[in-house]
């Protein structure tokens, strides 16, 4: 028997970060005096107004980018959607949901050849619904360099780059927001998956690419702020060229340092996944586990395209209290379908590689479903029951006993192999998981408004009490929770 691998520092991380019910309530609270803004200043930079935003009309129509396409894609990606007045403070919200209202994303934009928009990098600032001017000349060589070349990027006029101001949510999570970092990433470009459809467009998500030259690109402070995700920007193509699926590369692992100082994990576990050259991931190495048992495959009627996807960004706002009413089981398979979509859908590639997440369902009220917790198959769109009787109050206990936890029909729940993980794919599978569950999960919500329910994502829990409820082994990351319900 050989000796068990040294944990690697994604492993590590988790381990650190677990919440418990002593660490919950051993916090020492929030000093809002020290509150980080979520927008950054602009101070003497030259701006480009963009239309497309707030309180315009919107009509989308197919064709090629434009000033007028750009501005409706970035503010239906990221734009403030609507703005709330409080004694001392007016309260931006955004398209995209964020965990406590930090927003710790920030987007920028590389254009070339777009109508109304100089060739450049830009930052977008959702306060005036402008791009703000980093650079301006044509930067696609160096862009390609980063992207090793992809070919999305070589057709495609614009570039959308996602970054994380990490402070912005330690403030309140400390060491453990890398994992909401990321995941409000996901939800972000998960907006733009589905934004980009009903001009006629498509983006195609790009989590791999060399860390140090888009972080050179943008100025980055390395130690406060990382790139996370990028996404090409296509106008519709005939054909799938660059629109196949996006390649795995493997990351270096890192068993053999010491842990970081508490408050200096996040820039240490992001600097451990950083790549500096393609490096092909074997993807066969890693393979989901068999479930046994009798599977039921789930209804599936697509939902429409068009106007009504950007009218619902503008207007979905996270669930806080669901009345414990059912839903019906049609309307759970519509939402599945919705953010898992299969070849021949609208936006085939909505999805990150390489697919290492599992899908959990906990149902506790759906007409027609028995109570439950089950493993969903999204290639085949079908589940299986794993664990038999409601999970209403053990959701509520694991989900820090939020009452929308415990009062939600259904709750999506994403997890997946850690050690396995990064044995195959190096320390960067921490950071592409997490940002591919929250993709789904914002995709989960837009279906769940658009079908009149509602929905939260949860990413406070008690790991190790999910991993009992879901009868998966202790060494396997829970990544979100997504509670879909009827809203009260």
């Amino acid at each position: 028997m050989g000796i068990p691998a040294a944990p690697s520092l994604s492993e590590r991380y988790q381990e650190a970060t677990n919440y418990t019910p002593a660490s919950v309530q051993g916090h020492p609270g929030l000093d809002f005096s020290s509150q980080p803004s979520p927008f950054k200043d602009w101070f003497q930079a030259r701006r480009v107004e963009l239309p497309g935003g707030p309180g315009t009309e919107t009509s989308p129509s197919p064709g090629a980018l434009d000033a007028e396409r750009l501005g409706r894609l970035l503010y239906h990606t990221y734009g403030v959607t609507l703005v709330r007045e409080f004694p001392g403070m007016s309260m931006h919200y955004r398209a995209a949901p964020s965990a406590g209202g930090l927003y710790p994303a920030d987007l920028y934009v590389a254009v070339r050849d777009v109508e109304g928009v100089p060739d450049g990098i830009f930052a977008y600032d959702a306060r005036d619904h402008s791009l703000v001017i980093c650079w301006e000349g044509d930067f696609w060589p160096d862009l390609a360099a980063c992207t090793f070349a992809h070919p999305s990027v070589a057709r495609a006029r614009a570039v959308l780059i996602g970054t994380g101001v990490y402070e912005r949510s330690a403030w309140r999570y400390g060491d453990r927001a890398y994992r909401r970092v990321l995941l409000d990433a996901g939800h972000v470009f998960g907006n733009a998956v589905l934004a980009a459809v009903p001009d006629g467009q498509r983006l195609v998500p790009l989590p791999y690419f060399a860390d140090a030259g888009v972080s050179g690109l943008l100025l980055l402070d390395e130690a406060r702020e990382g790139p996370l995700l990028l996404g090409a920007v296509l106008d519709a193509p005939d054909d799938d060229a660059g629109m196949r699926p996006t390649r795995a590369s493997r990351s270096p692992v890192d068993r053999d340092s010491a842990d970081p100082d508490e408050g200096h994990w996040i820039p240490r576990l992001h600097q451990a996944g950083n790549i500096q050259r393609f490096t092909p991931a074997e993807t066969s190495l890693l393979r989901d586990e068999e479930v046994r048992g009798e599977s039921m495959v789930l209804p599936a009627d697509p939902l429409a395209t068009g106007q009504a996807v950007l009218e619902a960004i503008r207007r979905r706002r996270s669930t806080r209290v669901f009345s414990a009413g059912d839903l019906p089981l049609e309307a759970v398979g519509r939402i599945l379908a919705h953010a898992y979509p299969r070849p021949g859908s609208p936006d085939p590639e909505a999805g990150l590689a390489p697919p290492v997440l599992q899908t959990h369902i906990a149902v506790a009220g759906v007409k027609g479903l028995a109570s439950g917790v089950y493993r969903y198959d999204p290639a085949a769109h079908a589940i299986t029951l794993v664990r038999p009787g409601s999970p209403r109050d053990a959701l509520h206990r694991c989900c820090l006993w939020q009452e929308l936890a415990r009062d939600c029909a259904f709750a999506v729940l994403h997890s997946f192999d850690l050690p396995a993980a990064v044995a195959a794919y190096g320390e960067r599978i921490y950071r592409t998981a997490h940002l591919e569950a929250g993709l789904i999960g914002q995709r989960l919500n837009m279906a769940a408004l658009r079908l009149g329910y509602g929905a939260s994502g949860v990413g406070g829990f008690f790991d190790d009490f999910l991993n009992a409820l879901l009868l998966i082994p202790p060494q396997h990351a829970i990544a979100y929770v997504t509670a879909v319900g009827l809203p009260e």
